[in-house]
């Protein structure tokens, strides 16, 4: 009985799985209007934490999960001017995203936005083999929102522009009253 029960399931399965890969296969030959493929990009948004700006709306393609980061002293330093990204969320969140032809050691001319959708041209860049950075517009982003060192908190998306494929950041801040930094913890994979 149990192993008749167990076949049964197997073939529903297979019948689920089999009728979604039909479905998948036949979108490479379906024609959508532009309503529908825009509902579509909505529905498979919708599985991802994506900003709600509407300045935005539209131009939000492939999109990452978001990652926050503390600002340090050097972030804000207008003599180093840059935003350091650490390699993990450098690798999770902007590297699938990446073209080919882009080369992060050469620097990468992107769009950042906050949340006001004002749009800061910066490039990212990859220091000395190690250190992923948003640069050159950095400081004027900092200025413009009063950014604070371990005080302010930013929750950064990558995403490519549904328009032009450009690469843009997203960037919100929130400010804490903790004046210490915070460590992460490396998690041993």
């Amino acid at each position: 009985m149990e192993q008749k029960k167990a076949e049964k399931i197997d073939h529903e399965e297979y019948k689920e799985i089999y009728g979604a890969a039909l479905c998948i296969s036949s979108f490479k030959h379906l024609i959508l209007s532009p309503e529908s493929a825009m509902n579509l990009q909505a529905s498979l948004q919708a599985t991802i934490d994506i900003p709600r700006v509407p300045s935005l709306n539209g131009l939000i393609g492939r999109c990452s999960q978001p990652f926050e980061k503390q600002l340090t002293e050097t972030d804000v330093n207008s003599k180093q001017c840059r935003l350091s990204i650490n390699k993990v969320d450098a690798e999770n969140a902007v590297m699938p995203l990446l073209k080919e032809e882009e080369d992060v050691e050469k620097g990468i001319r992107v769009k950042v936005y906050d949340a006001n959708g004002k749009e800061y041209p910066m490039t990212f860049k990859l220091w000395a083999h190690k250190l992923h950075v948003l640069k050159e517009g950095w400081i004027e982003f900092c200025t413009d929102h009063a950014l604070l060192a371990h005080q302010d908190f930013l929750k950064l998306w990558v995403f490519r522009n549904h328009h032009t494929q450009d690469l843009c950041f997203f960037i919100t801040s929130r400010r804490l009253q903790e004046f210490q930094p915070i460590k992460k913890r490396r998690l041993n994979a």
